[in-house]
């Protein structure tokens, strides 16, 4: 699957977001980089899961974990920014809702197929060390500038 196919999935999905994550506060370029870095990692989780891919995710985890702690960090940020009086409760059930969702779109599909599909994201996350996945998120963060409001930073 080519990038621009898994960039559309992705943001399939992102338009699909918990109002209290799409809808709520205004979002930074770096809260935008952060939902999109977090996206990615959870449609990985739950593709590698589906496909028994396990090691595509947790090799990913641990060549990117100091990036991923920094973007789940910008986005408990934002959630206190947008007046969320628990945070990191708020960050939890919308990480927790985004793997639902997904896994909900994948299920609706043949298991072969969704790891057909996700053959391209698991090359991908291969490849992507801690540079490469915030070119990633800062490029995916370009198109989720127009379904998100944006703060006046």
């Amino acid at each position: 699957m080519k990038k621009a196919v898994i960039a559309a999935a992705l943001l399939a999905v992102a338009w699909a977001l918990p109002a209290s994550a799409a809808g709520r506060g205004c979002y930074s370029a770096k809260d935008l980089e952060a939902e999109q870095a977090l996206l990615f990692l959870t449609n990985l989780m739950v593709v590698s899961s589906a496909c028994q891919q396990n090691d595509a995710y947790a090799e990913f985890r641990l060549r990117n974990q100091y990036a991923i702690i920094a973007y789940q960090k910008a986005m408990i940020a934002h959630f206190r920014r947008a007046g969320f009086r628990r945070p990191q409760s708020e960050f939890d059930r919308w990480n927790t809702s985004l793997a639902n969702q997904i896994s909900l779109h994948d299920g609706a599909v043949p298991i072969a197929q969704v790891c057909q599909q996700a053959a391209g994201m698991l090359k991908l996350a291969s490849t992507l060390d801690p540079v490469g996945f915030r070119r990633y998120a800062a490029a995916q963060a370009q198109s989720a500038v127009l379904t998100h409001p944006r703060c006046g930073r």
